[in-house]
């Protein structure tokens, strides 16, 4: 199942300055989630039935290029994951997590933790009393 990637004027938070934030929302599997793309934008320029900014707002270009620089990039990060046949969340894909997970059994676990505490053991101990 693909995410879907937009762009809101977040209402519900006003600024000191009087604009809204412009969020990045992820939805996927009836869950969303946000993130902000560090801009913010008055409300009267931003077209809410569209999620995109009027033709008469300042910086409209600027604006524009860092919303379709943002969700390129959320686009790709899914072609890779999807690719790859990796399951993903909303929250991992904001958060670029790459963390890759290594099956193994409870005895291989086990065998490994063993060594690790037995490096560790192997350090002098030293009191400074």
């Amino acid at each position: 199942m693909n995410a879907c990637v937009s762009v809101v004027c977040y209402k519900s938070k006003t600024l000191s300055n009087g604009e809204n934030p412009l969020m990045l929302q992820v939805s996927k599997g009836g869950k969303r989630k946000y993130q902000s793309l560090g801009i913010s934008i008055n409300p009267k320029y931003w077209d809410f039935t569209r999620n995109k900014p009027k033709p008469n707002c300042p910086n409209k270009e600027y604006i524009q290029k860092i919303i379709l620089d943002k969700q390129r990039e959320l686009q790709q990060r899914m072609l890779e994951l999807n690719s790859e046949q990796k399951e993903y969340t909303t929250t991992t894909l904001l958060n670029n997590e790459n963390t890759k997970f290594e099956l193994k059994t409870v005895s291989m676990f086990y065998k490994e933790s063993i060594l690790r505490l037995d490096s560790f053991r192997s350090f002098p101990i030293s009191s400074s009393r």
